[in-house]
């Protein structure tokens, strides 16, 4: 599990900002799907509750300031990247 608070360092500049945490979203969702058959159901749930929050509690947020400022295309992008995750682990946990 990863934490989107922490994604580049580049607080301040809302493109590269933006960049990073969808490099961030595309490497966690790909690397995730990966390894998706090696979690158990209790960290499955764990992730899916953490990567929820973060949808909702910063991306979300993110996301409405990128708008407004004209970067839609990848504010769809990063949260397009967040519900597939979200709904790769959801299909997981109806698998187990």
């Amino acid at each position: 599990m990863g934490d989107i608070t922490k994604a580049g360092s580049n607080r301040g500049d809302l493109e590269r900002e933006l960049e990073d945490i969808l490099r961030f979203a595309k490497m966690t969702y790909q690397r995730y799907v990966l390894t998706i058959e090696e979690y158990t159901r209790e960290e499955l749930e764990g992730d899916l509750k953490e990567y929820t929050l973060q949808l909702e509690s910063f991306v979300a947020p993110l996301l409405e300031r990128a708008e407004e400022e004209g970067y839609e295309d990848i504010a769809k992008e990063i949260e397009g990247y967040y519900k597939k995750l979200i709904e790769a682990i959801k299909q997981r946990l109806l698998e187990i």
